[in-house]
C-alpha cells in the first residue's frame, strides 16, 4: 500500500511537468515542493550546443514561512551553436519514486531551441506469482546507467542492451494499452498473479496486475519480457561518483578521497543555497557540521572547500584561507564566472 501511494503522489506530481518554447529558447517546468519533493537535475550531453539555466518559481508563496512549499522548478535552455544533442533531466527524492525524463534538442542556424521527448524506460517494476518460483524485477535509470534490483536484493548495473530490448516489447505489444488493468478470476487453482508497473522518460505511466485475468497480449509479451530479464547482463557496479549542478546546469567535478567528501556524500541528495560573497565566491550552509582538517589554501576557480565545517565554498576566482579541500569543478575560469557571477544561485548534491 506505502508503495501504491507513494507512487500515485509522484504521479499526481509528475503530471505537471510539461514544456514550452519562447524566444528562441525552450522552458522545462516541472512541479516539487519544499522538504521531500524532487530534486531535479539537468545533463546536456554536448554542452557547446546547448546552455541552461535553473530556477524555482514558488508562485507567490514565501519558502520560509509555508513548509512543504509547492514550486515550478524552472529550465531554460539557449542554443549556443547549431546541432542536436539529447538532455536528460533526473528527478530525485528521499520519499518518491524516481521521476526521469529526456530529450533530443536541436538548435538551428538562428539558435532557436527545440525539445522533443525521448522514449525510453525509466523505471520498471514486475512481480509475478504461480506455480513456480519467480524473481522480482525493479529497473531504475541512473546517470551512469541501468541498475536492477532482484527480488529486493542489492541494486546491481544491467546491460543498456537488455533495457532497450524491453522497451521494444513495450511498443511491439501496446503495453500502454494495459494501464489501468486490474482484474481477477476466483476459485482457479494454480493459476498465476502479475503486477507490472512502469514509466517512461516522455511521461507515460503504466500501471496493470491481474489475478489469472490478463490483458491482451499478456502470455506473449510476458514470455519476451521474462526471457529478456532472466538472460540480461547483470552485475556488480561501481559506486557511483557524487554530482553536483549549480543553477540546475550538472557540472563535471573531481571529488577529493576524505572523510569530509564521504560525509557530504551520505546527506545527498541535497539542496544548498549559495550566495555571492567578494567576487570571487559563493557560500551556502550545509544545515549541520561535518569532519574537517583545515589548512591554508590558495584557491582558484572552480575549487569547491569546506569552511568552519559546516558551509560549502565554490569559486569563481581565487582566495587564500583555511579551508579543507572538497573537490574541483572541472571547467575553464570563464565558464565558472558564467555559472557564479551574476548573481546568488542553488546548488544540488546527488
Amino acid at each position: 500500500m506505502k508503495r501504491a501511494i507513494c507512487l500515485m503522489l509522484a504521479a499526481l506530481l509528475c503530471a505537471a511537468s510539461a514544456f514550452c518554447e519562447g524566444d528562441g529558447g525552450a522552458v522545462l517546468r516541472f512541479l516539487s515542493f519544499d522538504g521531500g519533493g524532487h530534486i531535479y537535475t539537468v545533463e546536456i550531453e554536448d554542452p557547446s550546443v546547448l546552455a541552461c539555466e535553473g530556477e524555482r518559481d514558488y508562485r507567490g508563496e514565501d519558502p520560509e514561512l509555508v513548509d512543504g512549499a509547492s514550486f515550478d522548478q524552472l529550465f531554460r535552455f539557449t542554443g549556443l551553436a547549431p546541432g542536436r544533442t539529447t538532455v536528460n533531466v533526473y528527478g530525485r527524492s528521499p520519499i518518491l519514486e524516481n521521476d526521469d525524463h529526456a530529450y533530443t534538442a536541436a538548435v538551428d542556424d538562428a539558435l532557436n531551441v527545440t525539445l522533443e521527448p525521448l522514449r525510453a524506460i525509466s523505471t520498471l517494476f514486475l512481480s509475478r506469482s504461480g506455480e513456480i518460483y519467480y524473481d522480482s524485477y525493479q529497473i531504475t535509470r541512473e546517470p551512469d546507467g541501468y541498475r536492477v534490483s532482484v527480488s529486493d536484493g542489492e541494486a546491481l548495473g544491467i546491460d543498456g542492451a537488455s533495457v532497450e530490448a524491453l522497451m521494444a516489447v513495450i511498443d511491439r505489444y501496446g503495453l500502454e494499452g494495459w494501464d489501468g488493468f486490474d482484474g481477477s478470476t476466483p476459485y482457479v487453482l494454480d493459476g498465476e498473479g502479475f503486477w507490472l508497473e512502469f514509466t517512461l522518460t516522455d511521461g507515460t505511466h503504466v500501471q496493470a496486475r491481474g489475478d489469472n485475468a490478463f490483458p491482451e497480449d499478456y502470455f506473449p509479451a510476458m514470455g519476451e519480457i521474462w526471457r529478456i530479464l532472466e538472460n540480461a547482463e547483470i552485475g556488480e557496479t561501481e559506486e557511483e561518483a557524487m554530482k553536483l549542478t549549480i543553477g540546475g546546469e550538472a557540472v563535471p567535478v573531481t571529488w577529493e578521497e576524505n572523510e569530509s567528501v564521504e560525509a557530504l556524500k551520505a546527506l545527498a541528495p541535497l539542496e544548498i543555497e549559495l550566495s555571492m560573497y567578494g567576487g570571487f565566491e559563493q557560500v551556502g550552509p550545509i544545515g549541520q557540521s561535518l569532519p574537517c582538517n583545515d589548512a591554508q589554501t590558495t584557491t582558484a576557480a572552480g575549487d569547491i572547500v569546506l569552511y568552519s565545517g559546516n558551509q560549502i565554498v565554490v569559486f569563481y576566482g581565487s582566495n587564500s584561507w583555511a579551508y579543507t579541500r572538497l573537490g574541483h569543478v572541472d571547467l575553464s575560469a570563464a565558464d565558472m564566472a558564467r555559472l557564479l557571477g551574476s548573481g546568488d544561485v542553488t546548488i544540488a548534491i546527488q
